[in-house]
């Protein structure tokens, strides 16, 4: 086997343990499992992570970096038009586009998806405690956003605290029950359903019509 970098090998392990407690759920998968998708034998494996339940929170940290990354990036970003040079439909597109945005760094793919709404909660305290900051992250990226969408014109008075954990909380929701479905995860709907199901009652009178 060719020299791979410990990094990419710690990458590796890491992907591999996510399939496999996606697929078997938390519960049911043990270190053979991964070390078998990985390729690899329990040694390599202990070099990286002590045990499976490390993995798990490995896994939570990376997604918690993403949601950093991208609450980064999104406070530099220019501010919104005025509000009376905004058609409504386009400020519906522009706000769809920031929550699929969101969902992409997040649930990067279906596994991703099963793992924190599914395997992941109510394993224990240290686990319980990285999800409520994934959570917390998320509505402080979307109460920021509705903020300055505020400010600019396109969202009415409301408590932006409570109008992003609704819509987080509603996409949580929306992925549970995709979950439920044999059908493919889709995040293009889910951001759909979710812009459609808060955008619109959220939106500001002084937006143009069309």
């Amino acid at each position: 086997m060719s020299y791979m970098r410990s990094e990419v090998r710690q990458r590796q392990i890491l992907a591999c343990a996510k399939r496999v407690f996606a697929e078997r759920g938390f519960h049911a998968a043990n270190v053979s499992h991964i070390c078998e998708a990985a390729g690899i034998g329990r040694g390599t494996l202990y070099q990286y992570f002590a045990n499976k339940h490390s993995l798990l929170t490995a896994i939570l940290r990376e997604t918690l970096e993403r949601v950093r990354a991208l609450m980064e990036t999104m406070s530099r970003e220019a501010a919104y038009p005025p509000a009376e040079t905004v058609t409504r439909s386009t400020a519906l597109a522009v706000s769809q586009k920031q929550l699929r945005r969101l969902l992409g760094v997040v649930f990067d793919d279906s596994d991703t998806l099963r793992i924190l709404l599914r395997e992941a909660v109510g394993l224990d305290a240290q686990v319980e405690s990285l999800l409520n900051e994934i959570d917390e992250v998320l509505i402080s990226i979307v109460e920021r956003d509705l903020e300055r969408a505020q400010q600019a014109g396109y969202v009415r008075e409301c408590d932006p605290h409570v109008a992003a954990t609704l819509i987080v909380g509603g996409m949580e929701k929306l992925g549970l029950a995709a979950l439920r479905s044999s059908a493919p995860i889709d995040l293009d709907l889910l951001a759909r359903e979710a812009n459609n199901m808060h955008a619109i009652g959220i939106m500001s009178d002084r937006l143009k019509p069309g």
